[in-house]
């Protein structure tokens, strides 16, 4: 009988160990993919220099990857708008559980403008 105990407590410990490992795994995999897709954001959805403007632009991914979302917010950041640095937020994220965890990457771009509009680059 003392046996049978001690095997159930050491299977039900090792169960609960492997779904804890699987869900390990697929938390990995989400975050893994969230990275993937933040680079395909950025090559498919260039920022122009010289077009850049205030804003948010939001998309979602075609199958396999039909799950995540992604969004960008572009802010001026200095106070004057000729200064030209802008802060460049890109997310992705996926619904998990009941919450939506999410991976973002924030990168900053210097383009200044002249008083004729156009760009001069650094």
């Amino acid at each position: 009988m003392l046996a049978l105990a001690i095997l159930g407590i050491g299977l039900s410990v090792l169960i609960e160990t492997a779904s804890k490992c699987l869900s390990v795994v697929r938390q990995s995999r989400n975050y893994e993919t969230a990275r993937h897709l933040l680079g395909r954001v950025e090559l498919e959805h260039m920022i122009d220099k010289e077009k850049i403007e205030k804003g948010t632009e939001e998309g979602s991914f075609n199958d396999p990857y039909s799950g995540y979302h992604w969004t960008r917010t572009i802010d001026l950041i200095s106070k004057k708008e000729e200064e030209g640095l802008y802060s460049i937020a890109t997310r992705v994220s996926w619904s998990e559980r009941g919450e939506t965890p999410y991976e973002e990457v924030v990168t900053y771009l210097y383009a200044p403008k002249t008083k004729g509009g156009t760009v001069v680059s650094p």
